[in-house]
Protein backbone atom coordinates (compact mmCIF):
# COMPACT_ATOMS: atom_id res chain seq x y z
CA UNK A 1 0.00 0.00 0.00
CA UNK A 2 1.09 3.33 -0.80
CA UNK A 3 1.84 5.82 1.55
CA UNK A 4 1.20 9.73 1.89
CA UNK A 5 3.18 12.42 4.46
CA UNK A 6 1.72 14.96 6.36
CA UNK A 7 2.96 17.88 8.88
CA UNK A 8 0.69 18.28 11.92
CA UNK A 9 0.20 22.27 11.82
CA UNK A 10 -0.39 24.32 15.39
CA UNK A 11 -1.09 28.11 14.91
CA UNK A 12 1.12 27.77 11.54
CA UNK A 13 3.99 26.03 12.68
CA UNK A 14 4.72 22.38 12.45
CA UNK A 15 4.96 20.33 15.24
CA UNK A 16 4.88 16.72 14.11
CA UNK A 17 5.52 14.93 10.60
CA UNK A 18 3.65 11.81 9.67
CA UNK A 19 3.65 8.99 7.37
CA UNK A 20 0.43 7.54 7.05
CA UNK A 21 -1.49 5.53 4.74
CA UNK A 22 -2.98 6.17 1.15
CA UNK A 23 -6.40 6.36 1.91
CA UNK A 24 -5.80 7.80 4.85
CA UNK A 25 -8.26 11.18 5.50
CA UNK A 26 -6.41 14.17 6.85
CA UNK A 27 -7.50 16.60 9.77
CA UNK A 28 -8.09 20.30 9.45
CA UNK A 29 -4.53 20.77 11.12
CA UNK A 30 -2.90 17.90 9.10
CA UNK A 31 -1.16 19.13 5.72
CA UNK A 32 -0.24 16.73 2.49
CA UNK A 33 3.21 17.67 1.42
CA UNK A 34 5.87 16.36 -1.10
CA UNK A 35 9.71 16.35 -1.32
CA UNK A 36 8.94 19.58 -3.43
CA UNK A 37 8.48 21.55 -0.59
CA UNK A 38 9.03 18.96 2.64
CA UNK A 39 8.10 19.84 6.20
CA UNK A 40 10.34 19.75 9.06
CA UNK A 41 9.66 19.99 12.84
CA UNK A 42 9.54 24.21 13.52
CA UNK A 43 8.71 25.09 10.02
CA UNK A 44 6.35 27.53 9.23
CA UNK A 45 2.95 26.77 7.02
CA UNK A 46 2.29 29.93 5.08
CA UNK A 47 -0.79 28.25 3.19
CA UNK A 48 1.13 27.21 0.79
CA UNK A 49 4.00 25.66 1.61
CA UNK A 50 6.57 25.11 4.59
CA UNK A 51 9.47 27.93 5.37
CA UNK A 52 12.31 26.16 7.25
CA UNK A 53 13.41 28.08 10.31
CA UNK A 54 16.02 31.35 9.77
CA UNK A 55 19.19 29.55 10.05
CA UNK A 56 21.20 33.07 10.67
CA UNK A 57 20.00 36.29 11.14
CA UNK A 58 21.74 37.78 7.89
CA UNK A 59 19.91 35.07 6.00
CA UNK A 60 17.28 36.29 3.74
CA UNK A 61 13.91 34.36 2.60
CA UNK A 62 13.90 34.08 -1.07
CA UNK A 63 10.71 31.87 -1.70
CA UNK A 64 11.13 28.68 0.48
CA UNK A 65 14.73 28.63 0.77
CA UNK A 66 17.08 30.74 3.44
CA UNK A 67 19.59 32.47 0.96
CA UNK A 68 23.38 33.67 2.80
CA UNK A 69 23.99 37.36 1.81
CA UNK A 70 26.81 36.19 0.34
CA UNK A 71 27.47 33.38 -2.15
CA UNK A 72 29.26 30.09 -0.92
CA UNK A 73 32.96 30.37 -2.41
CA UNK A 74 32.91 27.92 -5.50
CA UNK A 75 36.84 26.90 -4.92
CA UNK A 76 36.89 23.34 -3.76
CA UNK A 77 37.28 24.50 -0.30
CA UNK A 78 34.53 23.93 2.86
CA UNK A 79 33.38 26.91 4.97
CA UNK A 80 31.35 27.20 7.57
CA UNK A 81 29.01 30.53 7.89
CA UNK A 82 30.89 32.96 10.10
CA UNK A 83 27.54 35.52 11.41
CA UNK A 84 29.50 37.63 13.09
CA UNK A 85 31.38 38.70 9.75
CA UNK A 86 28.90 37.97 7.89
CA UNK A 87 31.47 35.88 5.81
CA UNK A 88 32.41 32.23 5.33
CA UNK A 89 35.17 31.23 6.68
CA UNK A 90 37.55 28.43 5.58
CA UNK A 91 37.33 25.38 7.20
CA UNK A 92 40.93 24.47 8.75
Amino acid sequence: MSERTAAVVDNGIVVNVVVVPADYTFAENEIEYTDANPAGIGYEYDGNGFIPPQPFPSWVLNGYVWEPPVNYPDDGEDYWWNESDVSWSRML
